[in-house]
């Protein structure tokens, strides 16, 4: 069993490692050594984690740890962000990312419904998220938990042009008690 906790500032050491280790094992084949480097430096600094962490009110990072407490994934949510095509303002999935070797578990199923709890939760209308048009596995995965593509958007590495698909869901509303 897995356990999913917010993280923040204590945790900016566990989410450079479990970010860089899940981005090189499933997105290698589509950069070069340093292009590979040039992004996990951007996207995983120190400092743009601090910054991204500690900015509450614009995201949310999530870690998902093993039962001895071990980083084995991760996910990070943008709050009220302008849905590609539609303008819509939705919860982007910016990042949901699971060590391989704990793949075929369930664990990445969990980590999703946990996401889709916390954007409806926090009263976003949507989730929405981008995925490689040459991923065809999470875009499986996430049609199979009610995304729906709805549009696409560029995508190029220090390699290719890939593109990716943007896919969506709406979210139930936020339910209020009852004022009597």
């Amino acid at each position: 069993m897995i356990t999913i906790r917010e993280a923040d500032s204590r945790d900016i050491d566990a989410l450079q490692a479990i970010g860089c280790a899940t981005y090189r094992e499933h997105f290698a084949a589509i950069w070069t050594t340093d292009g590979m480097q040039q992004f996990l430096d951007q996207d995983f600094s120190p400092a743009n984690l601090e910054a991204s962490v500690a900015a509450r009110d614009r995201h949310l990072w999530l870690l998902a740890l093993d039962p001895q407490h071990q980083p084995i994934g991760f996910a990070k949510l943008n709050w009220a962000r302008p849905t590609p095509g539609s303008g819509r303002l939705g919860a982007k999935l910016q990042k949901i990312y699971l060590l391989k070797s704990q793949a075929g578990q369930g664990h990445g199923r969990r980590l999703l419904e946990h996401v889709l709890q916390r954007a409806s939760a926090a009263g976003e209308s949507c989730l929405w998220l981008d995925v490689l048009k040459s991923n065809s596995g999470a875009r499986r995965f996430y049609e199979s938990a009610g995304l729906r593509q709805i549009g696409e958007v560029p995508f190029s590495t220090d390699v290719e042009q890939i593109g990716m698909w943007v896919m969506a869901c709406d979210l139930p509303l936020k339910e209020h008690s009852a004022q009597g």
